[in-house]
């Protein structure tokens, strides 16, 4: 895979080193959990790679909303409202995320403290970007977007840079965005009505139906493969393995009838293929295809796709002497999302998946299991 290709795929998966030595259970060959898995998956895409670039990213959307602030450019709240709010935003944040790190004890990846659990860059980079989004997510979408996708990319780095595991970067962000719903409800308690811009009104919450939305985001997953998976020669067999990439809609028409949105799906990402025999490589998938969306009771958000596309095997090293194949993949499966803001959903979602294999098994077939955040709009 080309130099190009492997920093591409930096930037949209999660994982660390390499585990995959670690598969054996009480000297079982065991799947790697999702963790694990995810590091597998980071480790054949950019090896030890380290960058220091989040120690200073995980504060850029506070800089921004402050920078707007100080312009003159008219926020949700006056100053001292807004001093507020952040104040007990970041009481709650820092009161959980600490209570966490030194109760839970978890080992960091790279094995330098006890402390993985939750990421803590991480839920600082999100609880500003929802500062930024409460203040002028109202002005423009676009600017609670490129909070949220600037937060991304910082909990992403945690993760490249072997400092955290998937799961405590999950933690961190869900963190980060519920302090701030937390310290604006506080504020707002206290508050009321007063010191509050007169051309803001609390937004929408929730799908309208008829209306056709756009939305892009990222997702994670674990892959469980199905029937005889063994590599050539029969010594290993494939066990689970993560996924994780970027996936967008595109909606092209509505269904008056069905209340329902059809249109155009695209991803890009990436799994781990470890074997129980220690052995790793990735994928990388580029696909393409139609949805169907249906939103009913306000908040939720039922779809199905069917994609087609290339599947590229990673880390030919490996791969090729296994005799792994590039070719043509499928995936089909179903979804629910739930809109946990104005322009935010998660999504959980089950997919049958087949892509080509080996001379002597066409094709892996798995099922995968796993979720998205997404922005709509």
């Amino acid at each position: 895979m080309s130099t190009c290709m492997k920093y591409i795929a930096c930037i949209v998966l999660l994982a660390v080193w390499n585990p995959c030595r670690m598969l054996t259970v009480s000297g079982q060959n065991a799947a790697p959990t999702f963790d694990r898995s995810m590091n597998v998956l980071r480790y054949n895409a950019v090896g030890d790679m380290h960058y220091s670039v989040d120690d200073w990213l995980q504060y850029s959307p506070a800089v921004v909303m402050l920078g707007m602030k100080a312009a003159g450019y008219d926020s949700r709240s006056s100053w001292g409202r807004m001093v507020v709010s952040d104040a007990f935003s970041v009481a709650v944040m820092t009161a959980a995320v600490n209570g966490l790190k030194y109760t839970v004890a978890r080992p960091r990846p790279d094995g330098s403290s006890r402390n993985s659990f939750p990421s803590g860059h991480t839920a600082t980079s999100f609880m500003v970007a929802a500062m930024l989004h409460e203040e002028y997510g109202w002005r423009s979408p676009w600017i609670s977007f490129g909070g949220y996708a600037v937060a991304s990319f910082t909990g992403i780095s945690r993760i490249i840079n072997n400092r955290h595991w998937a799961s405590d970067v999950v933690a961190g962000a869900v963190i980060g965005m519920a302090s701030v719903r937390l310290g604006y409800f506080l504020a707002d308690l206290i508050f009321k009505d007063r010191y509050l811009d007169s051309r803001w009104s609390a937004p929408d919450f929730g799908f309208e139906a008829g209306r056709k939305y756009y939305d892009i985001g990222l997702y994670f997953g674990y892959r469980v493969f199905l029937g005889d998976n063994r590599m050539p020669g029969g010594t290993a067999s494939l066990a689970g393995g993560a996924v994780s990439g970027v996936e967008a809609s595109i909606p092209v028409y509505a269904i008056p009838g069905a209340k329902g949105t059809a249109g155009v799906s695209l991803r890009a990402g990436a799994g781990s293929y470890c074997t129980d025999g220690n052995l790793s490589f990735n994928r990388y998938d580029f696909m393409a295809g139609g949805y169907w969306s249906m939103s009913f009771a306000r908040v939720l958000e039922a779809g199905t796709r069917i994609l087609a596309g290339y599947s590229m095997a990673g880390n030919r090293e490996i791969s090729g002497p296994a005799g792994i194949l590039d070719g043509i993949a499928l995936s089909a499966g179903c979804s629910l999302a739930v809109t946990t803001g104005e322009n935010f959903k998660i999504k959980a979602f089950a997919e049958y998946e087949a892509s080509r294999f080996t001379v002597q098994k066409p094709m892996s077939q798995s099922i995968v299991l796993g979720g998205s955040a997404l922005f709509f709009w």
